[in-house]
């Protein structure tokens, strides 16, 4: 491309590669700093040590600045990644390409291709730049009569693969899309036409390696499987079609013989078993004492395969098994669980077997004291004792141990007791990682166009009590962009929009336990592979906007698990799932607005009150994971919440019930919310091409006021629309409610709030796939309300809501910078719901509008009136909108 070449002339290579080294100099200054720094804290701990009369001290490390692969300067960066140099004519590397497509040609079935190459000078009258040669690379390919497949044979003398590779053919949908044709010519030997493809058949066959090794047969690697193409067919010529068959082979293994490390000898793959489960906790940090010393009277090594070695051990045995037994048996949903005739429940039923699991037990190595309880660690593996070796139960082992969070080093090893025998024993080397931390995050934060900037001093303690609770403790605070409620203040001056401003300031603490499986309850209360987690937090939160000051209690409760490799759940504790105290203090001119609009549905908002939700459940499904899809191009995400809130205090209040001015029912001497929410969100993405996607996001809701919330929902659980992650022809939280014309209301609010929610976005994606990329996009959707507002006419939710949606079309220039993308979307509006039916499209005229705009605001309307009724939105983000 001409402008990265551009960019790649534009920076001088010398004055570069002086920035590059005025930084590795500048990086060195700074390590030998660190380094004197770090002699000097451990020094002083060591002689704070002597002092004690302690033998030992932490060693403090600091950590050096990378001078092997540092940062680029921004010379380099525009130079050499965004840039990109000149190709230098070289006969050379035209006839290395010439041969490379002539192999290419060759994988691709086009055995009689010929390719030739040469360069041809632009002629003097059509080269712009005189004073420079340039050349073009010409390749003259002519591809010939391709070869096809139209018959497959397999030669495998092991049945058990051999059962396996049909089993393969019949089940799986393979990456390639090879197996309908395969299957159709090896199991029902029907004649096919497949095009050879040599890329296809590689990959093929590493994509069936990798499900032999899920099929237990461990070492099964790709060169364990072969090709044979025979084209020497009677009636084949370079003038018609061009047939040929391929032959499958699978071959044996190739292991190291025992008696001579130079001696290969080939044996039978096998279903592979596990023998037995180690966990070596590498570490010292719960040890007495001074182990390299005693290790070093004992003249024993500190290093074992390049890990510390380890001294105590203990067999994880507590699990009760589940066995089969057809005669005595009480079947429990597709398991046949034996029941004891010796020990039985406190109801007189007899228990589940009291021999213990054998799949659950593992052994655990470690240095005084376990890093963490075994039952956690155990939880988390796959290749269980006494079970078949799967290779995706190692990756899922490792994957369950990696978000844990509880260690720096992970490395699983595999170590079969003899090459073929079928037997393997599991270790894990983990070395834990430091286990208390401070981190300072600043952020710059992005909520539907308002910006602001946020920071967070952070506490976290990753195992407290050994348990693997991950305790996190942050105060945070910043300041952000909020818009004004209404548009006149209550002596009718118009409002200035702040959305651009920090004019909200925000500070609070919190405190978040991350409790590995469902607490109280355990972690073995669930299937392992359901991953159960509990996460307990609370937090206080203190807001100052220029209407109102708001203060928020929180307290959650929630169980998480997953189903499958798509699905997981979420649930509050029933009774208590979330718990939030809100309290507002208004500013006196905010108050006598909304005393003078006397709205119900602002007093019910902005209003202090508890929120008590009685039960929350969420769900989510994400088909990445899932190995048949729809398509393999196609990506779709679902998400749905349930809330219900406010029951249990109305049973707990409706004894000697008090109430406020409104009516409400109290509980502590504070009004207190009563709703339902239900909320869907779907998203599909579908890959059309190379850097190009298309996009849909669809969102529905509806919330219930009920019995104490007579009006509307609650501030924080009502819905909005407009802004850059939703309607981008709106600004955020103006679009709404209904068919509302707050063009026409003097005293409209600008901030709309509603109890239903629809609302529909398609995006086109496209671009180099580099730094710059585009999308064009459509938004449709709009909020209601559940009941009617009197002081919002047409707000209502009511069969007519399609011909209320707001519609808005436009361009989108997104910056992707790897870590985060800068977005910038600018929206028109080309369908308004809050102008007369009739006259709510962009082309149509306005007459009716206008005409009931003079009777509103006389006949100066036009200045009480936006310049046009249909403003393009310039919305700014920091990554995609859905």
């Amino acid at each position: 491309m001409r402008v990265r070449l551009a960019l790649f002339n534009s920076i001088d290579s010398s004055k570069t590669e002086h920035g590059r080294i005025r930084k590795l100099n500048r990086l060195n200054k700074t390590n030998l700093r660190k380094g004197r720094r770090e002699i000097r804290i451990n020094e002083r701990r060591r002689q704070r040590a002597i002092r004690k009369g302690d033998k030992d001290y932490i060693y403090k490390r600091i950590q050096l600045r990378d001078t092997l692969d540092p940062n680029s300067t921004l010379r380099q960066l525009i130079k050499y990644k965004f840039g990109e140099a000149p190709v230098i004519a070289d006969t050379g590397a035209l006839s290395k390409s010439r041969t490379q497509i002539q192999a290419y040609m060759h994988s691709k079935g086009y055995f009689y291709s010929e390719v030739t190459s040469r360069f041809d000078t632009i002629h003097r009258l059509l080269n712009k730049h005189k004073t420079k040669k340039k050349v073009i690379a010409r390749y003259n390919i002519t591809t010939g009569i391709r070869y096809y497949i139209d018959t497959v044979k397999v030669i495998c003398e092991n049945l058990s693969v051999r059962n396996d590779f049909n089993n393969f053919l019949k089940k799986q949908t393979d990456k390639q899309g090879l197996n309908a044709d395969f299957k159709s010519s090896i199991l029902e030997g029907k004649p096919i036409n497949l095009p050879f493809d040599a890329d296809k058949f590689k990959a093929y066959r590493t994509e069936l390696a990798r499900y032999m090794r899920d099929q237990t047969y461990f070492g099964f690697i790709p060169t364990n499987i072969s090709y044979k193409a025979d084209t020497m067919r009677a009636g084949n010529n370079k003038g018609s079609n061009l047939k040929m068959s391929l032959t499958i082979v699978f071959g044996d293994r190739a292991v190291q013989d025992q008696n001579s490390s130079d001696t290969i000898r080939y044996v039978k793959h096998v279903s592979t078993k596990i023998q037995n489960v180690y966990f070596h906790f590498c570490d010292t940090t719960r040890y007495k004492g001074n182990f390299r010393e005693e290790m070093k009277a004992i003249d024993s090594d500190l290093k074992k395969n390049n890990f510390l070695i380890t001294k105590d051990s203990f067999l994880y045995k507590e699990l009760k098994k589940k066995v089969e037994d057809y005669a005595e048996s009480e079947k429990v949903g597709h398991k046949v669980i034996v029941k004891s005739k010796v020990y039985h429940t406190i109801y007189g039923k007899p228990k589940d077997s009291i021999d213990f699991d054998k799949f659950r037990i593992a052994t655990f190595y470690y240095n005084g004291q376990m890093f963490v309880h075994p039952n956690v660690i155990e939880s988390q593996n796959y290749l269980e004792n006494e079970n078949y070796y799967k290779e995706y139960y190692l990756e899922r082992s490792f994957s369950r141990l990696v978000q844990l969070g509880l260690f720096s080093i992970i490395k699983p090893e595999i170590i079969e007791t003899f090459p073929g025998s079928g037997i393997v024993e599991v270790h894990y080397y983990l070395v834990p990682v430091t286990k208390q931390s401070f981190s300072f995050e600043p952020r710059a934060k992005n909520s539907n166009g308002f910006l602001g900037l946020t920071a967070s001093l952070n506490y976290s303690n990753k195992n407290i009590f050994r348990s693997g609770t991950n305790f996190t403790f942050s105060i945070s605070g910043g300041f952000e962009s909020n818009p004004s409620v209404f548009a006149k203040d209550d002596t009718g001056k118009k409002v200035k929009t702040q959305g651009r401003s920090f004019n909200t300031i925000e500070i609070g603490p919190s405190v978040k336990l991350d409790i590995p499986g469902l607490f109280p309850f355990g972690v073995n209360i669930l299937s392992k592979r359901q991953r159960p987690r509990t996460e307990l937090s609370g937090a206080y939160n203190y807001q100052k906007r220029p209407d109102f000051s708001r203060g928020l209690i929180q307290f959650n409760y929630l169980y998480k698990f997953l189903v499958g490799k798509t699905q997981s759940f979420s649930f509050g504790l029933p009774g208590a799932s979330v718990i939030k105290y809100v309290s507002i203090n208004p500013q006196p001119e905010f108050e006598a607005k909304i005393n003078s609009l006397n709205d119900l549905y602002l007093k019910n908002a902005y209003r202090n009150q508890f929120i008590w939700e009685d039960f929350k459940i969420t769900f989510d499904f994400d088909n990445q994971e899932k190995v048949k899809r729809i398509s393999p191009r196609l990506r779709i995400l679902y998400s749905a919440s349930f809330s219900i809130a406010g029951n249990l205090l109305n049973g707990l209040t409706s004894i000697n019930p008090k109430y406020d001015t409104l009516g409400h029912k109290l509980f502590l001497g504070v009004s207190y919310a009563q709703f339902t929410v239900f909320d869907n969100k779907l998203i599909a993405y579908l890959n059309v091409g190379k850097n190009k996607i298309l996009a849909f996001r669809t969102m529905a809701g509806v919330g219930f006021p009920m019995k104490n919330s007579p009006t509307s929902l609650p501030y924080d659980y009502s819905f909005f629309g407009g802004g850059s992650n939703d309607n981008r022809g709106w600004s955020a939280r103006t679009l709404g409610v209904g068919s509302y014309q707050q063009l026409l209301d003097p005293n409209f609010v600008i901030t709309q709030i509603g109890d239903v929610r629809f609302n529909t976005s398609l995006e086109f994606r496209f671009g180099s796939g580099g730094v710059i990329n585009h999308a064009l996009f459509v938004d449709a959707g709009n909020i209601w309300t559940m009941k009617n507002d009197p002081n919002r006419p047409g707000g209502q939710i009511s069969t007519r809501f399609l011909k209320e949606l707001g519609v808005s079309v436009g361009y989108g220039l997104r910056l992707d910078f790897n870590y985060f993308i800068i977005r910038a979307d600018l929206g028109i509006p080309i369908h308004n719901p809050s102008l007369p039916e009739g006259e709510r499209w962009i082309y149509s005229k306005k007459p009716n509008f206008y005409a009931k705009a003079e009777q509103v605001y006389g006949p100066d309307y036009q200045s009480r009136l936006p310049i046009y009724l249909f403003q393009a939105r310039l919305n700014f983000g920091i990554g995609f909108p859905f």
